[in-house]
């Protein structure tokens, strides 16, 4: 089973720390600009970090100094030039200053700001930490970033054996009445950090950091839907929900896409698709939780070993 996945959000109410200037720039203007003052604060873990160069706001996005990415140990290759290669592990990432396009591998992907270089300091998109195993987000003058990168970057493959073991009694399989009276497969597995880690599902090391992170509050299911009719449906999530064995009940929060659609939307004929389902954290002392749709009117399968 193959799909792609970094991690979720740090807390920063009532920690003091260093701020650290704004600095908004008009996409056409890379004249000099003053990156000393006080508005945004790093904070990496929850803790505070002290970066001597202040972030730089695009329409779109929010570019960092070179320093925060070499601070997760991203190296930086060739700062002076217009292509720059950033590296860490077996992942790397290739952006040109004053373009939004980067390559990642053998993908070519599109950054929400294009690369800048300022008073001879080089600005890279949020967007390409979470390429590394980095969770960025930002609330308010709040920067955080969470490292995940010893878990992320240790991917292995499982035995057949340690997948089984380590899925089976968190995964089943039904068949779903799609919106359109068709009959979907779907597979179900209930996430958990084992599985997220393991190189027996083929995710970004961005999308498992992301994944780890929610998986402390939150309780996700991973679904995948194949579709072996003639005719294209969709799996209604706004009627699925969970029940664990003290009759509690989960509604979808959110809907995460692995790549290639989300379930809700129509499935075309001979197509699959994998998604996340992203309910509240069922709590540790529960031994089972059932998921309902009821577009069947019933059960599809029930989880165990929480």
């Amino acid at each position: 089973m193959k799909s792609k996945l970094v991690r979720g959000v740090v807390a920063a109410l009532g920690i003091m720390a260093l701020m650290l200037a704004l600095v908004v720039v008009n996409p056409s203007d890379t004249a000099a600009a003053n990156l000393t003052g006080g508005q945004y604060t790093y904070l990496i873990d929850g803790e505070e970090v002290t970066f001597t160069f202040d972030p730089v706001a695009r329409q779109n996005g929010l570019l960092l100094p070179t320093e925060v990415f070499q601070k997760f140990n991203i190296s930086i290759e060739g700062a002076t030039s217009k292509n720059i290669t950033l590296r860490r592990g077996p992942v790397s990432a290739i952006v040109a200053i004053g373009s939004t396009r980067y390559s990642l591998g053998a993908q070519t992907k599109v950054a929400s700001a294009a690369p800048l270089r300022l008073n001879g300091r080089v600005f890279i998109p949020s967007d390409l930490l979470k390429e590394f195993g980095v969770d960025f987000s930002q609330d308010g003058n709040f920067v955080s970033l969470s490292n995940y990168t010893d878990r992320v970057f240790d991917v292995k493959e499982l035995s057949a054996s340690e997948w089984h073991e380590a899925t089976v009694y968190r995964k089943f399989s039904a068949s779903i009445k799609a919106d359109s009276g068709v009959n979907l497969y779907g597979e179900f597995w209930l996430l958990n950090a084992e599985m997220i880690t393991a190189g027996n599902l083929d995710m970004t090391y961005g999308m498992r950091a992301r994944l780890l992170g929610m998986l402390e509050s939150n309780t996700m299911v991973l679904v995948k839907l194949s579709n072996l009719s003639n005719k294209s449906g969709a799996m209604v999530t706004s009627g699925t929900w969970l029940i664990d064995d003290h009759r509690n009940q989960y509604d979808v929060l959110s809907i995460i896409d692995i790549g290639s659609g989300l379930v809700n939307s129509k499935l075309a004929p001979s197509a699959d698709r994998y998604s996340v389902l992203v309910f509240s954290k069922i709590p540790p002392n529960t031994n089972n939780a059932i998921l309902f749709y009821d577009n069947n009117g019933n059960t599809l399968g029930t989880f165990r070993g929480f």
